[in-house]
C-alpha cells in the first residue's frame, strides 16, 4: 500500500525536477552545440536545444525511486520499469548526441521491446467488444512487439510541433492513470501517473514558443512508456484493446495514416517529410499554439467522451473505438485535400 504522503511527494519531485532544472539542461545542450536548426521535417525558427527528454526521464525515475521502498519488495519490484525507462531514455540520447542509422535504433528497440514482453510474460488473450479472444502465445506477443515498436516511433515522428508530443503524454498518462486506479494496479498508476505529471513540468518550457526540444530521449521515452501502459492494461484486464487505441488515438491516426499514403505514394517512410495533418496546419499559416490547442482539444472533445462511455459501457469499446477513428480520419483527409494539391 502506497501511503498518501509518499504519492503526493513523488509527484512534487516529479514536476518540480523538469520544471526548475530543464532550463539548466538546455544551457548545456546549447554549449555541447546539441541544437535542432530548421529542415524538411522540424518547423520552427532559430536554433533550439534538443534533449530535453533527459529531464523528462529524470523526473519519471526520481518519482519512482521515492515510492519504490513501498512496493512488495523494494526497488527490485519496480526494478523492471526503471530500466525501461533508463533504456529508452539512453537510446534516444545517443541518436540526439551522435546520430544512429535506422537500422541500429530498430534493432534497439526490438531489443528492448522483447526484453519488456519477456518480463512481463507477453500477451495470450485480447478482450475486445466485451469477450476475451485466446490464441498462441507467440502469436498475440508477436502482434504485441509490432504495436510497441510502432507506439515507440510514431511518437518519436509526432513529435514535429512545440508541445505536442508533451501534451499527448499528458493525456495519455492521465488516461491510463485513471484506468489503472479503478482497476487498483499500483505500480501502472504510479507510473501513468508520473508520466503526466513530469511532462506537466516540462511543458512550461517545451510549449510554444518552444525554448528545448524533447529530442529523441523524449519522444522515444513516451512512445515506450505509453506501449507498457498499454501492454499492462490488457495483460490485466484494465482496458480493452480497443480502449487502448482510443486512448491514443489522434496520434495513431495521424501517423498511421500518413505513413500509408506516404508508402502508397513510394516514399520512403524514415526519410524527413512534412506530410502530418499537423505539417500541413504549420505549413498553411497555423502557429504552434494553435496546433498544439487543436490536438489537445479533439483529446477533450472527442476522445475524452468516448472513453468515458467506453469505461461505463465496455461492450461499447470497439464501437466507440472506430467511431472515434473514423471521424480523426476523415479530419485527416479533410487538412490533406486542402493544405495539399496531392489529394
Amino acid at each position: 500500500m502506497i501511503a498518501l504522503q509518499s504519492l503526493l511527494l513523488a509527484w512534487a519531485v516529479a514536476f518540480l525536477l523538469p520544471a526548475c532544472c530543464t532550463p539548466l539542461l538546455a544551457r548545456w545542450l546549447r554549449a555541447k552545440g546539441q541544437v535542432d536548426r530548421p529542415d524538411e521535417r522540424r518547423m520552427h525558427h532559430g536554433e533550439v536545444p534538443r534533449g530535453g527528454g533527459l529531464m523528462l526521464a529524470g523526473g519519471l525515475i526520481a518519482g519512482l525511486l521515492v515510492l519504490a521502498p513501498w512496493g512488495s519488495d523494494g526497488v527490485g519490484s519496480w526494478g523492471p520499469c526503471l530500466v525501461m525507462i533508463v533504456a529508452l531514455c539512453t537510446l534516444g540520447a545517443i541518436d540526439d548526441m551522435r546520430g544512429m542509422g535506422i537500422g541500429a535504433r530498430v534493432i534497439v528497440q526490438t531489443v528492448i521491446a522483447c526484453g519488456v514482453l519477456l518480463v512481463w510474460d507477453g500477451v495470450g488473450t485480447v478482450h475486445l467488444a466485451g469477450d476475451w479472444y485466446s490464441s498462441r502465445i507467440w502469436l498475440l506477443s508477436g502482434l504485441a512487439l509490432v504495436a510497441f515498436l510502432w507506439l515507440i516511433n510514431l511518437h518519436n515522428f509526432m513529435d514535429g510541433s512545440d508541445g505536442l508530443a508533451t501534451q499527448q503524454a499528458i493525456w495519455t498518462g492521465l488516461a491510463y492513470a485513471v484506468i489503472f486506479s479503478i482497476e487498483g494496479f499500483a505500480l501502472e498508476f504510479v507510473v501513468a501517473s508520473l508520466l503526466a505529471i513530469a511532462a506537466i513540468g516540462f511543458l512550461l518550457w517545451n510549449r510554444p514558443r518552444a525554448r528545448i526540444f524533447l529530442g529523441d530521449s523524449g519522444s522515444l521515452l513516451i512512445g515506450g512508456v505509453v506501449a507498457w501502459l498499454a501492454l499492462r492494461a490488457l495483460q490485466t484486464q484494465s482496458a480493452s484493446l480497443a480502449t487502448c487505441i482510443l486512448i491514443s488515438s489522434v496520434f495513431v491516426v495521424d501517423a498511421t495514416a500518413t505513413l500509408l499514403a506516404r508508402l502508397w505514394r513510394g516514399e520512403q517512410w524514415y526519410t524527413a517529410h512534412r506530410s502530418h495533418a499537423f505539417q500541413r496546419l504549420i505549413d498553411a499559416g497555423w502557429s504552434h499554439a494553435r496546433v498544439l490547442m487543436a490536438y489537445a482539444g479533439v483529446n477533450l472533445s472527442i476522445v475524452l467522451p468516448a472513453l468515458v462511455l467506453t469505461l461505463m459501457d465496455r461492450p461499447l469499446d470497439l464501437v466507440l473505438s472506430l467511431g472515434v477513428v473514423g471521424i480523426l480520419l476523415i479530419g485527416w483527409l479533410r487538412i490533406q485535400s486542402v493544405f495539399n494539391g496531392d489529394y
